[in-house]
């Protein structure tokens, strides 16, 4: 982070609201974490109703939000809001990693089984900084009955997991960045699991670019089903 974000962004959150979890927004600044815009708001869980387990995908990205008056409003007085998030200039959270996680909750116990940074930023794995989870995930796990959690994120790269730990058991990067909830279909008995490889990965517009999207297949072996074939 910058010397002028750090100062811009430290007077911003001094001078907001934060009177805990539910603090709604107002006319002044409010603060709201894990924001309008994260937490596991996008529909991205998986459930294994034999095993009693929730699997989701969840976001950390703060956000300062402030009511202001609605001028097209019809009649009286109505207030908006836009989505407020923070972020400095290189596009990242002014809070630090993981952005998004992979939690496992074993709905029998009440407990977390497991939790797991989900995904890298490319620009920051270039660097050796992994394990940062992605920064807009927008995703959704699947789970198969072999035993396997399979997800992708924007660094453009589709996991599978192993259920029980949590542990990473393969990985395959593709031509995009992934976004979506993944399809699950079986077809001569073989099990089949589709991707939607169309997202940008670019976190600010100057490393932003034209996106070639595909849906891209891939096929678990017959015989065993520890790893995937493209």
């Amino acid at each position: 982070m910058s010397a002028e974000d750090r100062a811009h962004w430290r007077d911003e959150v001094l001078s907001a609201r934060n009177e805990g979890l539910f603090t709604p927004p107002g006319l002044r600044p409010t603060i709201e974490m894990p924001g309008n815009n994260g937490g596991a708001n996008w529909g991205g869980a998986a459930v294994e109703p034999s095993a009693g387990m929730l699997y989701i995908v969840s976001k950390d990205l703060p956000a300062i939000l402030r009511l202001v008056p609605d001028p097209g409003a019809p009649t009286g007085v109505r207030y908006t809001s836009g989505f407020g998030l923070i972020t400095v200039s290189n596009g990242l959270s002014l809070i630090g990693p993981p952005w998004s996680s992979l939690t496992a909750y074993d709905l029998n116990q009440g407990t977390i089984k497991w939790k797991i940074a989900l995904g890298n930023v490319p620009e920051l794995a270039a660097k050796g900084v992994k394990d940062t989870g992605s920064h807009y995930p927008k995703v959704g796990p699947v789970v198969t009955a072999g035993g396997l959690l399979f997800a992708g994120t924007r660094d453009r790269t589709v996991r599978a997991f192993d259920v029980e730990t949590g542990k990473a058991l393969w990985e395959h990067d593709v031509d995009a960045a992934l976004e979506g909830i993944p399809a699950v279909y079986e077809i001569g008995g073989r099990e089949f699991i589709v991707f939607c490889a169309s997202a940008q990965a670019g976190l600010t517009p100057a490393t932003q670019g034209a996106i070639s999207g595909a849906y891209v297949a891939f096929a678990l072996p017959a015989a065993r089903r520890t790893t995937a074939d493209r």
